[in-house]
């Protein structure tokens, strides 16, 4: 394990931490939530847009499921807009925005919105152990055909 207390070993740390940033943006965006599931902490909390509060990994695979198929979910794209490491080189937050189309029978519905995940370093790996994230407007706008 890299000493996170050296400046090599803080740019390590947050190296890592970028990489497993971008696994998870890319497992989602590929809609694959037992891939997405592997990025998250055992204890982790997801605080999803006008739903309760899940806790668990077990949970929260259930939510990726619910999302890309029974809500149909067909397209979700987070962007970080920021990472933020502690010195410690073990807990770090990223805000960012996020893009989500719904499929429905009247036509496609578009979400954009923000989030904040909170990130732990265990046993040497970082993990997402806590999710908010809420919707810029009151409800999804729909979006026209082409």
């Amino acid at each position: 394990m890299a000493n996170t207390s050296s400046p090599s070993g803080l740019v390590a740390a947050d190296s890592a931490l970028h990489e497993r940033s971008q696994g998870l943006q890319a497992a989602e965006t590929a809609l694959d939530g037992n891939r997405a599931i592997a990025f998250w902490a055992e204890d982790a909390v997801v605080q999803p847009a006008g739903m309760r509060a899940l806790t668990g990994r077990a949970a929260i695979g259930n939510l990726y499921h619910e999302f890309f198929t029974t809500m149909g979910v067909k397209e979700l794209v987070g962007t970080p807009s920021r990472v933020e490491m502690a010195r410690s080189g073990d807990l770090a937050y990223e805000t960012g925005v996020n893009r989500i189309v719904i499929r429905t029978p009247n036509g496609d519905m578009l979400d954009m919105g923000k989030y904040l995940i909170v990130w732990k370093k265990i046993n040497g790996q970082w993990y997402v152990t806590a999710l908010s994230f809420t919707s810029d407007a009151a409800a999804p706008t729909p979006i026209p055909s082409k």
